[in-house]
């Protein structure tokens, strides 16, 4: 797997604040469960289901009668169960390793299992932290909000992952995996598709059309395999995904990078990466990695290690960007 090791310019001899330094993480990125490159719902309409492994967002997210990482264990190289860049508004729970929020914590009939790390408040109508919570800003909310932790305030927030970083480098690799030509073609066994993988890296490209009619997928070989689905505005519903000869769904990657819009429905047991698309998953489950531009809806994401054949697709935009910012790209096999 992908590691990438975020010692922002510890590594690098940039002179940054200690506290950052101690703070940092060796994170693979395909450790987020889910990802969204900007918001998880809307003000109007939280998102409403739940995600088994940790997620992340690099704007804000609203979320409705949901659970956050609902399965511990999962996501292992990341320490808590959500990373926001923005506001975090909870009507249900985060299950396990608590949260790091840049903005404002809001709970509404929510709770949060683990420590609470926010550059802003912590308000709401009502909720608990069972945990410490560590405040930018204020604890605004009374006795209809208990912390059972040590409650801090005005402290100074600093992220422990760039979330920015991620977001660029789930770009890159949609885009490198996009522009890479085909290394091999699917056929027809009747109404299922068949991929045959050869070699590190196989890629495969295909329209909706190709899809029209077509009950399941079935993976054949090893190596990591990406299939480029085409097409600006895409549905996909659900699609019955086999693996044999040595092929996973951890190595299988669905990359839909020219979609600006997405509407998921139904089950897919596949990693998902539409890091261009507004995606509106309606119902239904993934089990795989969902990285996405936007994300609505209420359907499930379930944990299924992480995509694997990372190390087959490069990122040189991602790479390049954390360069830049005196960030330390590095691979470990785990």
């Amino acid at each position: 797997m992908n590691s990438f090791v975020t010692k922002a310019a510890c590594a690098a001899g940039v002179v940054m604040a200690a506290t950052f330094c101690a703070q940092v993480q060796a994170v693979n990125y395909w450790d987020f469960n889910v990802f969204s490159r900007s918001t998880i719902g809307t003000a109007g309409q939280g998102y409403g289901s739940d995600f088994q492994g940790a997620s992340g967002a690099v704007g804000s997210a609203w979320f409705n009668g949901f659970t956050v990482k609902g399965v511990g264990g999962t996501s292992p190289s990341l320490a808590h169960g959500f990373y926001g860049g923005g506001n975090f508004t909870l009507q249900g729970s985060v299950d396990h390793d608590g949260i790091e929020v840049a903005g404002n914590v809001t709970l509404n009939s929510g709770s949060v299992n683990g420590v609470v790390r926010a550059g802003g408040n912590l308000g709401g109508t009502s909720g608990s932290v069972n945990g410490n919570a560590i405040l930018g800003g204020l604890k605004t909310t009374g006795n209809p909000l208990t912390v059972s932790g040590s409650l801090l305030e005005n402290q100074a927030f600093v992220p422990t992952v760039d979330l920015n970083a991620v977001s660029s480098y789930f770009a890159g690799v949609g885009n490198f995996a996009a522009n890479h030509a085909p290394t091999s073609v699917f056929s027809m066994n009747y109404s299922q598709m068949v991929i045959n993988a050869n070699g590190p890296l196989t890629v495969v490209n295909l329209t909706s059309a190709n899809l029209a009619g077509v009950w399941g997928i079935n993976v054949v070989g090893s190596g990591a395999v990406v299939i480029n689905l085409a097409g600006s505005n895409v549905s996909l519903g659900g699609l019955t995904w086999s693996y044999t000869g040595g092929a996973s769904s951890k190595t299988t990657l669905l990359n839909i990078n020219q979609a600006s819009t997405l509407n998921l429905t139904g089950s897919n047991n596949v990693n998902i990466l539409a890091a261009n698309a507004a995606t509106n998953f309606a119902y239904g489950l993934v089990t795989g990695n969902l990285i996405v531009g936007s994300l609505t809806g209420s359907g499930q994401v379930n944990w299924d290690g992480g995509f694997e054949g990372g190390a087959s697709i490069p990122s040189a935009g991602g790479v390049g960007l954390m360069a830049a910012a005196g960030l330390v790209a590095s691979r470990r096999r785990r």
